[in-house]
């Protein structure tokens, strides 16, 4: 056993040397700091020699003969691995790994623990416990010295870059929640602040339906019918603007009623009037078979199809016309609802991604519905497929592109 004057008389002589322990022909290399704890002053010597003998990398040792000496070192400067005889005056090199977490904070120096003779297990234990690696110390030589200190040191490099990394995704995904629920907070004020104006526009339009402000015709009275029922298909879509981040986690419910799609069709080209007088074009229905009422959330298919009727008046030139086509697949009981258009057509690297949410084809006009946020077909898509349904589309450039709504005519009550 060595005594501690043995061992910094060796700190001493190592630093009064001018070349240390650093070979010449790895003066250019990278430096690793290394600190050698061991109570065995000859066997740290042979260590060192090995080291300086090494062109893979400048080595500079620093020696402690205890755990105590170690730590106090390891408390005065920055080491790069450790190099810790399993059996200690103090401690063991478990115990050395355990407590090196608690003194120093992450990331703290890799360890390689040397045992002597029959060592093994307990070197293994300490590996397991965190040191990077072991070495027996009757069979260590030059290269497998440089290679264990090496590869701890890449792999503690590795792992310091990969808990950095994890780190990042961390605080990146933190961050993505926080700005999700500002979102969904915004939402949730703009919809307030939009309802209560559409609130009282909606109880004029009532008053004056109900005669409180003096006779209406019965012309008058069905166009305030339709304005009654926009104004609660507005309301309902302000709903739908913060019901757009719960669409991902699949948490929108749908209130499906048996509901004769005719009946919708209609309402929904009573609502589009206006918009297809302004832009001058004609739109036109086709019913192509019977269709049997079925169970569907009537103010969401509404939604779809006035986005996808939107869209279509918007691109169609005054003029043009706009078809729905509406047809029931018996034997594969669906009900498919196509609107086709005579517009300037979506390109093909652009008809890919039309579903894709915020993404925005094209120009910039500001005709009838407007630029948009690029949530339109997005949310059109994900509401059919919540009825387990599909929204595909056709498109040839310079003649005109086909949405198709297919919805399942089953009775789910049958089944």
């Amino acid at each position: 056993m060595c005594t501690l004057v043995a061992i910094q008389c060796m700190n001493l002589a190592l630093r009064n040397d001018p070349v240390g322990i650093m070979s010449e022909a790895a003066a250019a290399s990278e430096t690793i700091r290394v600190l050698m704890i061991d109570d065995d002053v000859q066997y740290s010597a042979l260590c060192a020699r090995y080291l300086k003998s090494s062109n893979r990398a400048n080595f500079t040792v620093t020696f402690a003969s205890s755990a105590a000496e170690g730590f106090k070192e390891l408390d005065k400067a920055e080491f790069d691995c450790l190099l810790v005889d399993y059996l200690l005056p103090d401690l063991t090199g478990t115990e050395v790994v355990r407590a090196l977490r608690d003194f120093k904070a992450d990331p703290y120096p890799p360890t390689v623990i040397m045992t002597a003779q029959g060592g093994e297990s307990a070197a293994a234990e300490a590996v397991r416990a965190g040191a990077m690696d072991f070495l027996p110390k009757r069979t260590v030589t030059a290269t497998s010295l440089v290679r264990a200190i090496t590869n701890a040191v890449q792999k503690n490099s590795l792992r310091k870059s990969m808990a950095e990394q994890s780190s990042k995704l961390r605080r990146a995904n933190q961050e993505l929640k926080t700005r999700n629920e500002e979102i969904q907070r915004f939402y949730q004020v703009v919809s307030h602040e939009v309802k209560t104006p559409l609130a009282a526009a909606r109880e004029f339009i009532a008053i004056t339906l109900d005669g409180i402000a003096g006779p209406v015709t019965a012309y008058q009275t069905e166009m305030l019918t339709y304005a009654l029922e926009s104004c609660d298909q507005i309301s309902a879509h302000f709903n739908d603007l913060i019901e757009t981040t719960r669409l991902e986690s699949k948490k929108m419910v749908l209130n499906k009623e048996l509901t004769a799609l005719d009946e919708v069709v209609t309402r929904l080209f009573a609502s589009m009037s206006s918009a297809v007088d302004s832009k001058k074009v004609f739109l036109k229905k086709r019913l192509l078979n019977e269709i049997p009422p079925f169970w569907f959330d009537c103010n969401r298919v509404i939604q779809v199809l006035s986005n996808l009727l939107g869209n279509a008046i918007k691109y169609t030139e005054p003029g043009g016309t706009i078809t729905m086509a509406v047809r029931h697949d018996r034997e594969a009981e669906v009900v498919e609802i196509a609107i086709s258009d005579e517009g300037c057509g979506i390109a093909p690297e652009d008809l890919e991604r039309i579903f894709d949410r915020l993404y925005q084809v094209g120009g910039t006009g500001d005709d009838f519905m407007g630029a948009g946020l690029g949530l339109g077909l997005s949310i059109a898509r994900e509401i059919v497929q919540l009825h387990d349904g599909d929204l595909t589309a056709q498109s040839v450039v310079g003649e005109g592109s086909t949405f198709t709504v297919r919805l399942p005519s089953t009775n789910p009550l049958s089944k």
